[in-house]
């Protein structure tokens, strides 16, 4: 009986040494690992996207605001960029010499980064780790395969997909039938006649602050679910659009807006970016009707 005691207590005591040891042994994910990068998200200023040799976009950080520039001029989507420069953050979990670049499908890469003059180039995936080789720094490193996927192959992905810019405020829309103004303390809606003579459109009594306020931010700042780019020349763009509606900014500045099809979805269309966005049937018939009463 005692000698089992004993070999209890020794295999307790084996038991908890070994518990130790895992406790103070850090995680494997946690050793090992090596910055990919110098660069962080919050500084960089300029960024590139190729694939397969070309170029899909190119941006620039101009104050707070990322900008594309290439192959058209539009605000971008700020959460697109920081999911591209999340790479800046990786950590690899192993490092190749560069003489390797060919056996990782790195000579050239398929898609390149160039953020701020450096180059960040993705190869093949190690389908055992799950890992992709990632060329940055004079080094191959094997990075997690999110970073990749964040990469669009279209620049429209990076578009915003609000129709108005950040410093872009909305104080007039001008429907034709009806409008909606702000005169700098509150919005209010004017209707027109209608084909009977009759008034459109609710009475102001009717609408409340709150119910202007969502309809114009829907407007404003409402995320559309394409953005896309635009060729004047082209056969989508020479077609005539149904209807037309002009918006005037607090600046004075009135843009007009071709409606280029309202139903299954609303599409519009911002000449002067050469851009087009593309929103939802429900949220499309809300947009282009006046603000509903509340109940």
């Amino acid at each position: 009986m005692r000698k089992s005691w004993i070999t209890l207590g020794v295999l307790a005591a084996c038991v908890a040494a070994l518990g130790l040891f895992v406790w103070l042994t850090p995680p494997q994910t946690q050793r090992n690992t090596t910055a990919v990068a110098t660069l962080k998200p919050a500084g960089v200023r300029a960024l590139r996207v190729q694939f397969r040799g070309k170029t899909v976009a190119v941006l620039e950080r101009r104050d707070a605001e990322w900008l594309l520039v290439d192959p058209v001029k539009a605000p971008a989507d700020a959460f697109q960029v920081l999911r591209v420069l999340a790479v800046l953050d990786a950590r690899s979990t192993a490092q190749y010499p560069t003489t390797d670049a060919a056996r990782f499908d790195l000579d050239p890469p398929q898609t390149e980064l160039i953020i701020d003059g450096q180059r960040f180039g993705f190869g093949a995936i190690n389908t055992v780790t799950r890992e992709q080789y990632l060329l940055a720094q004079n080094q191959i490193h094997a990075v997690e395969t999110r970073y990749a996927t964040a990469i669009p192959t279209n620049a429209n992905a990076l578009i915003r997909r609000s129709i108005f810019a950040a410093g872009e405020t909305p104080v007039r829309f001008d429907f034709g039938a009806f409008n909606v103004s702000h005169d700098g303390n509150k919005w209010s809606v004017t209707p027109q006649k209608n084909n009977e003579g009759n008034k459109a459109g609710h009475n102001d009594g009717d609408i409340s602050q709150d119910d202007f306020n969502r309809w114009a931010a829907q407007w404003r700042e409402g995320s559309a679910l394409r953005a896309a780019v635009t060729d004047a020349s082209g056969s989508d763009a020479a077609k005539a659009a149904p209807r037309e509606i002009f918006v005037t900014l607090k600046n004075g500045t009135k843009i007009p807006l071709a409606i280029v099809q309202e139903q299954p979805e609303l599409v519009v269309r911002r000449a002067d970016l050469g851009l087009q966005f593309t929103f939802t049937g429900d949220i499309g018939r809300q947009m282009m009707s006046a603000p509903p009463a509340r109940k």
